[in-house]
């Protein structure tokens, strides 16, 4: 079951670092908003992806392989990450004219960033290890996604011992097999 909630939350970390680079991208397509553009399209993103994840999550909860305090866990994150963007995007609709209008409109239109951020993963990704898709006001966007990285191969490495652990605790419990 420790490996189960370890790859929850690895594929909630990936939600994260596989829309940034994309929505950073489709983001400043056709002009640079600023950091709160590319901060809110982002978590839009992100937030979609985090739904599908947790709906993953649910299902593991129903078969008894995850933990209630995780889906709590989740649902928490989910909600701050819809929260902080939709926030950003209202911070910037006054002086641009840009915005969803309500948070069902924002969600819809993060599943649709959500594609188009995996889309444009694999395009924009040597513009981030490079630094030349960000401007200089999403340094600190930049610095994120690396410690989100970070810790993506830390839980990944933790997954992988963990399931080791587990199939090999599981054939010491069937014990060696007798031939007849």
């Amino acid at each position: 079951m420790r490996s189960r909630a370890l790859l929850f939350w690895l594929l909630m970390i990936l939600a994260f670092v596989l829309t940034q680079p994309g929505a950073i991208a489709f983001a400043n397509w056709d002009a640079p908003y600023g950091f709160y553009k590319d901060l809110s399209v982002w978590m839009s993103c992100a937030g979609a992806g985090l739904i599908l994840v947790l709906a993953y999550g649910v299902h593991m909860w129903g078969k008894g392989d995850l933990g209630l305090a995780n889906l709590i866990g989740a649902i928490s994150l989910i909600t701050a990450t819809i929260w902080l963007g939709y926030w950003m995007e209202k911070a910037i609709g006054g002086e641009m004219g840009y915005g969803s209008g309500n948070v069902l409109v924002f969600l819809i239109g993060g599943f649709i960033g959500l594609v188009l951020s995996l889309m444009l993963l694999p395009i924009s990704l040597p513009y981030v290890l490079t630094g030349d898709l960000y401007y200089p006001y999403d340094r600190p966007l930049m610095v994120v996604w690396v410690a989100m990285v970070i810790i993506a191969i830390v839980l990944l490495v933790a997954y992988l011992k963990a399931r080791k652990e587990e199939k090999l605790r599981e054939s010491e419990d069937r014990g060696p097999s007798v031939s007849s």
